[in-house]
């Protein structure tokens, strides 16, 4: 666990974000009632959330069951470079909701908040995602329920909601 990195049991901070792709806000308050799987990774660690996203989904079909959401820290993108940042994240989403079932809401299964301020992969402790990425859950009740990085990212998720 980082310093200033809130633990297990003690009340997840509260974030405001709004999706790339299909424009919809998403919060911590607004999708109380379930687990949160909150992923913080860079582009060069984008394979780890959609390996966790399609494990979770193989546990929990339903989004109303599990929200998933990648946590994209854009702090060190400078604003002149924010439009294209948001192009190529519309264009993830896209890739990414092209490979669901064509009945399927996109904007249930595929959820990318770019977190242009850093300030929510801060308040969450997210570090050094560039080299692992950072896995937090927050059970329905909004409290966490741990936090991984490491080398079996896959296994901690299903453990942690278990």
């Amino acid at each position: 666990m980082n310093a200033g990195q809130p633990g297990p049991g003690e009340r997840a901070p509260d974030f405001d974000l709004l999706a790339a792709g299909s424009g919809r806000r998403v919060s911590l308050r607004g999708s109380a009632g379930r687990p949160r799987v909150l992923i913080f990774h860079l582009q060069g660690t984008a394979p780890t959330a959609r390996e966790i996203n399609r494990a979770v989904r193989e546990h929990y079909p339903s989004p109303e069951d599990v929200l998933v959401a990648s946590v994209i820290d854009l702090s060190i993108v400078p604003p002149v470079y924010w439009m294209t940042v948001g192009l190529v994240l519309g264009q993830a989403y896209e890739n990414a909701a092209a490979e669901l079932p064509p009945e399927t809401d996109p904007a249930d299964y595929v959820v990318i908040l770019p977190d242009w301020g850093g300030r929510v992969s801060r308040a969450y402790g997210a570090r050094r995602t560039n080299r692992a990425a950072a896995i937090v859950v927050v059970d329905e009740d909004s409290n966490l329920s741990g936090f991984y990085q490491g080398e079996r990212p896959v296994e901690a998720v299903l453990e942690m909601l278990a």
